[in-house]
């Protein structure tokens, strides 16, 4: 993968006590909605992902900050990771490890407020330029990783904390 093509969108997460240790849960991606203005080309633009549009594989994993140097917390093919494509969003459920007591506080004390952030790839997109701002839709992209992060770039995209 060529790191230049990665963008990164932010969302909110939620962390919850099962019965099984600990699961953070929540909306990965709300489709059809209107992101913050992003400015990370030349010219500003809002962002929406089209129901449907994220793939991932057994590689996809859940990170820290976009870091990708450190463990990951959860990954596809060892199903700590989980995605469940939804009319209205992109879900997820993360089964956190036991030693990472510190992300754990850090959402449960609102330090970390449950933001989640995507990574991706695009295959496919339209725009619609406007004066001042464009609009982007993504039809088609790889999701590479999702991440616990510190802001989010869609409103609603909220999640939950599951301790036991």
């Amino acid at each position: 993968m060529n790191k230049r093509n990665l963008e990164i969108r932010t969302m909110q997460g939620r962390l919850m006590a099962t019965s099984d240790g600990v699961r953070f849960e929540g909306v990965a991606v709300p489709y059809n909605a209107t992101s913050v203005t992003l400015r990370d080309r030349r010219r500003p633009y809002k962002e929406r992902i089209a129901p449907g549009a994220l793939k991932w594989d057994g590689n996809t994993v859940m990170l820290t900050q976009h870091d990708q140097r450190g463990i990951p917390l959860a990954r596809v093919s060892s199903g700590t990771l989980r995605f469940t494509d939804g009319a209205d969003g992109l879900y997820f459920e993360a089964d956190l490890p036991e030693s990472r007591t510190d992300i754990r506080e850090a959402l449960q004390r609102g330090d970390l407020d449950g933001s989640v952030s995507i990574g991706f790839v695009c295959n496919d997109d339209d725009w619609v330029h406007g004066k001042s701002t464009s609009l982007r839709t993504v039809r088609g992209a790889e999701l590479v990783e999702l991440s616990i992060c510190s802001q989010g770039a869609y409103a609603g995209a909220r999640g939950d904390y599951k301790e036991s």
